[in-house]
């Protein structure tokens, strides 16, 4: 991920006509892994087109992440939402294209709650583990930990061991920690997917909130379409790796996404049916 200054100050992120391949066969993939860090090591051009068993995950998307913005991104599985997100966020890096990220601004992902969580350990101990995960400093912790506490809503808890926490615990003591490092660009991938409905409608409240102060904005990664329709100022809509739709209108970008996932492969008019079916349901 490139970090500079974007050209306009209320963009906080740029990401253009960004690519990322990966191999559908394991060994296949690690020789030329091999091969790309050789060609590195020698200061030779890596391969930008596909090779044999080379899929697209993210296929030139370009899109721009202004502030204040709380956005959803949704599209089937294996569409290419979590590569792009982690793209975005510094864990891979891009085959093609450019991310800029306005300069001194700070990414936080969360793409799996229990990720660095110890069973043996208490919640505070887990508390400081992930502090530290998530680059947080003695002090910083210290300065924010009566906040976590009170976010988390697991003071009475934090003695007991986490391997005794419900999903719905663990998910409050990690996204409580997260939200604490207060990044410029907090990326929730399916963080929220455990938990009691009033832990999760506090969240909501809180990032609609958070994005309002200076240079803060939001990307959810979610299929879960109230949360959708509920939180999201901005829905993109991913197909195959591509970005096929953007838009700020999520009721529309909803309806978009249902139709594409039920294919062509059925009459308009049974599509009708299923999509009112979900509407009912869902929305």
């Amino acid at each position: 991920m490139e970090d500079k200054s974007v050209k306009d100050d209320n963009t906080l992120i740029s990401v253009e006509g960004v690519s990322k391949k990966f191999c559908k066969l394991l060994k296949t993939g690690l020789y030329y892994g091999m091969v790309d860090v050789s060609k590195q090591a020698l200061g030779l051009p890596l391969s930008t087109s596909l090779r044999p068993h080379e899929f697209w995950a993210v296929d030139n998307i370009s899109f721009q992440v202004k502030a204040g913005e709380i956005i959803s991104v949704i599209g089937a599985n294996g569409s290419g939402k979590t590569t792009l997100m982690r793209l975005i966020a510094g864990i891979y890096q891009q085959d093609l294209g450019h991310i800029f990220i306005k300069e001194g601004l700070k990414v936080t992902p969360i793409f799996a709650l229990n990720v660095g969580l110890k069973n043996e350990f208490t919640g505070l101990d887990n508390i400081k583990l992930k502090a530290a995960i998530y680059g947080m400093t003695a002090q910083e912790l210290k300065e924010k930990l009566d906040f976590i506490i009170d976010f988390s809503e697991l003071k009475d808890a934090l003695q007991t061991p986490v391997g005794n926490y419900s999903s719905g615990m663990r998910a409050r003591l990690s996204y409580a920690t997260a939200i604490a490092t207060e990044p410029n660009i907090f990326i929730i991938d399916e963080a929220l997917a455990v938990g009691d409905s009033l832990f999760k409608t506090k969240c909501y409240e809180h990032l609609e909130e958070y994005v309002k102060d200076p240079d803060r904005a939001v990307l959810y990664v979610t299929n879960r379409i109230k949360k959708v329709m509920a939180l999201a100022h901005r829905v993109l809509v991913l197909r195959k790796g591509q970005l096929i739709k953007d838009t700020n209108d999520p009721g529309s970008a909803m309806e978009y996404y249902i139709k594409d996932v039920l294919g062509d492969n059925i009459s308009e008019e049974l599509k009708e049916i299923k999509l009112m079916k979900v509407r009912y349901y869902e929305m």
